[in-house]
């Protein structure tokens, strides 16, 4: 957790703001997309803990156990993906079977596809599991993918059986996802997007065509893979563990992330807040101290698919909230070149009590660095 913060000389009357001569501010990206109970080593005090991880990095570090993808994907299992990709009417299939008959079932599992890093480069894993990972929903509830790096909290006993369910979560299940722009509900799979060559140029113009097919496929391997780890490294504990750690790190993080917060940065006047899921700003606003001391800047449009948006949180006593006037649309046109996704970016102008202009606006953007400049720019 990084939580920058900084302070700066005001010059404010203290009789009109209560004393307040520095401005306290502080930048945090909440990571709302990082639902993985494994994706960071933490101290929790239990031994099944340290004896899976110390398992899972032996069996990591070991070449001579690395195995063929087709033991943690076989090719039934891909065939029946292709068949659900096909019966979701998803184009250049025949480029998709090509891919897995004549590279990926080829390939060994950890250092030919987990350690690949152009599978990075072009985010064929990591966009489709931000995405699908947590899927927030209009009711307030919730739906994870069925997978050993989310918070999903079905059984997953067999690899047949998670591949099941995970199937039926993908091509199966509609939702009805909180500001996802849809019109109603939605199944899984039509809530990817394609990767754009011009935001990630390892990207191939032909792999940007069949990137939602090939998203699909590539978080498929992923998850079997993270599977068949857990399931070789410790097949009586693992999930056990992972169901510990989710309640310990990932259920109740809004309000948790909350009351951080609140009490730990309650002298802080304006907090940038990067990758909030869109049901953190009900959740903040309706939190005892924040609701009732900050008003909340949001963009206009938030994005649940996503769940990406950037946030500010302003301090009533400091600033005036009905001055605040959005121009995140201005800046956006200014910096062009199609690097800015929903919620990225939020610039707002807003008058403290004294009448001064203040021009504030949180920033993040997922593009290897590509929209910084342009952005700071504009």
């Amino acid at each position: 957790m990084k939580i920058a913060t900084s302070k700066y000389e005001w010059g404010l009357v203290p009789e009109i703001l209560d004393g307040i001569s520095l401005l306290h501010v502080a930048s945090w990206n909440i990571a709302a997309v990082n639902n993985n109970p494994f994706e960071y080593w933490t101290s929790c005090g239990d031994p099944k803990y340290d004896e899976l991880m110390a398992s899972v990095e032996n069996l990591l570090n070991d070449a001579n156990r690395d195995v063929p993808i087709e033991f943690a994907f076989s090719n039934a299992m891909f065939s029946e993906l292709l068949a659900e990709m096909s019966n979701a009417s998803l184009g250049s299939l025949d480029r998709i079977e090509s891919i897995w008959n004549c590279d990926f079932k080829h390939r060994f599992a950890l250092n030919g596809f987990l350690r690949d890093k152009t599978i990075a480069a072009k985010r064929l894993t990591s966009m489709p599991d931000r995405i699908t990972n947590t899927i927030n929903l209009k009711d307030g509830s919730s739906r994870c993918r069925p997978s050993a790096i989310s918070a999903h909290q079905g059984a997953m006993p067999t690899l047949e059986a998670w591949w099941a369910a995970w199937r039926l979560f993908m091509f199966h299940e509609p939702l009805d996802v909180l500001d996802s722009g849809c019109d109603g509900p939605s199944l899984v799979y039509n809530l990817l997007s394609p990767i754009l060559r011009s935001k990630y140029p390892a990207v191939t113009m032909e792999e940007e065509e069949m990137s939602v097919p090939l998203q699909i496929l590539c978080l498929a391997i992923l998850d079997s893979i993270f599977l068949f780890i857990l399931f070789t490294a410790g097949p009586t504990s693992w999930q056990e563990v992972r169901m510990s750690l989710c309640k310990a790190l990932v259920y109740d993080k809004l309000p948790n992330t909350c009351n951080v917060i609140a009490s730990s940065y309650s002298d802080t006047h304006v907090f940038f807040i990067q990758e909030a899921a869109a049901a953190f700003v009900k959740v903040a606003q309706e939190h005892p101290v924040l609701g009732d001391r900050y008003f909340q800047l949001a963009p206009k449009n938030l994005d649940g698919k996503r769940d990406q948006n950037s946030l500010i949180l302003v301090d009533r006593r400091v600033f005036d909230a009905r001055s605040s006037f959005d121009v995140t649309r201005e800046v956006a046109e200014a910096v062009g070149g199609g690097f800015l996704a929903p919620g990225d970016l939020l610039v707002v102008k807003v008058r403290d009590r004294q009448g001064r202009g203040w021009l504030l606006a949180s920033f993040h953007g997922d593009s290897n660095g590509l929209s910084t400049e342009p952005t700071l720019q504009a």
